[in-house]
């Protein structure tokens, strides 16, 4: 496989993401350091671990948060089986509790190793088993929920720190991404003989989290990762960036409306972004209109935003906040070819009481739109 060069580039129109948030800012302090979403889409809710706090905490339907168990212990990794959530906890435990009852069902020590050898990803098969990421190790465990019986189901191999995880039952396999400084590589692990085999090596420092769509389509997130990036099926050609932003840990695929979650690790929030239905899939390059990142980023009170267009256009530039509602209106004029920058700053809004958090900057022209991420901090 060939190293994949990181490089950032616009979204092209066919792959527009429309994005909304289904959180809001006043309720955004009952995450403390969100770690994994998962769905449980039995009762039209997500839960979320908390790497600071260990909290699980439930999102309803209509984005309210509550404190589900306080004392969950779930710092990392989350899997929901049937109606049992099971997770990832300090000092190599996986712990699990019933989904209806809130009764502790399963509290296990993964021995092998020492407490410092933490644990991090976790997924499921369907028959029955538990596959749990050791980074420090190079290892996969495997777990028998019937039983409690684990083993060591692959180690190193070419794993180099093991984190994200995800069983791909039609291809019988598992992908694991390494949280790894450059270059950081994507495996496969069969579940017939537990081989290790390369898939992809890119040039991402440490990233978290792996999924992948109803399409084929992967998606890779990580801590100290700018954006969410995607990857072809068959992982030929460069990774290309689909949303912008700081510290966005693991992603998860949501198949009931296609679309992923994301959480905001430092911002204590959380994102649900909204895929298109198709991909049309052309060579990547830069094209005729580029909006960049802001900077400051995180900023307090203003920041500036730069943007290209290579040819006369109707530029729509707007700031949002995490609901979809309108803040302010950079931009809304004809412009000829060229580069601008322009400020935003909270001091001139005429509602000045914006709270810190996430805000969105999306720019539209000639059938082009992107949308970036931004953060407020006061």
């Amino acid at each position: 496989m060939k190293t994949q060069l990181l490089k950032l580039q616009v979204i092209i129109s066919s792959i527009i993401l429309l994005v909304v948030i289904s959180t809001t800012l006043s309720q955004a302090q009952l995450l403390n350091g969100p770690q994994k979403i998962v769905t449980d889409a039995k009762r039209n809710r997500l839960f979320a671990s908390n790497g600071n706090a260990g909290k699980l905490v439930m999102i309803d339907s209509t984005g309210t948060q509550r404190h589900f168990i306080d004392t969950a212990g779930f710092i990392d990794g989350l899997e929901i089986v049937g109606d049992t959530i099971y997770g990832v906890a300090d000092n190599r435990v996986i712990k699990a509790y019933n989904l209806i009852t809130k009764q502790l069902v399963m509290n296990i020590t993964l021995t092998g190793g020492v407490s410092t050898n933490y644990l991090s990803s976790i997924t499921s098969d369907s028959a029955g088993h538990l596959f749990i990421s050791c980074p420090d190790l190079n290892a996969i465990y495997k777990l028998r929920i019937s039983d409690r019986a684990f083993w060591t189901f692959a180690q190193n191999g070419g794993l180099n720190r093991p984190n994200g995880i995800l069983l791909e039952r039609d291809k019988n396999r598992i992908v694991i991404i390494d949280d790894s400084p450059p270059p950081s590589m994507i495996h496969a692990i069969s579940l017939l003989d537990s081989t290790v085999s390369n898939l992809d090596t890119t040039a991402f420092n440490s990233p978290d989290g792996i999924v992948r769509d109803k399409n084929g389509y992967y998606y890779v997130g990580g801590y100290y990762l700018t954006a969410i990036y995607r990857f072809r099926p068959d992982f030929s050609g460069l990774p290309v960036p689909i949303f912008y932003g700081s510290h966005m840990v693991y992603p998860t695929y949501d198949y009931n409306d296609h679309s992923l979650l994301i959480t905001f690790y430092d911002a204590n929030t959380w994102a649900r972004i909204f895929l298109p239905v198709g991909i049309n899939d052309p060579e990547e390059h830069i094209k005729d209109f580029q909006l960049h990142q802001n900077y400051p980023n995180p900023f307090n009170p203003s920041t500036n935003i730069k943007f290209q267009i290579k040819k006369n256009s109707f530029v729509s530039l707007k700031v949002y906040n995490l609901l979809g509602m309108e803040i302010a209106t950079l931009v809304n004029e004809k412009l000829p070819a060229g580069t601008y920058e322009t400020r935003f700053s909270i001091n001139s809004l005429t509602n000045k009481q914006l709270t810190s958090g996430v805000y969105f900057y999306k720019l539209e022209t000639n059938g082009f739109s992107e949308t970036r991420q931004m953060i407020l901090l006061k």
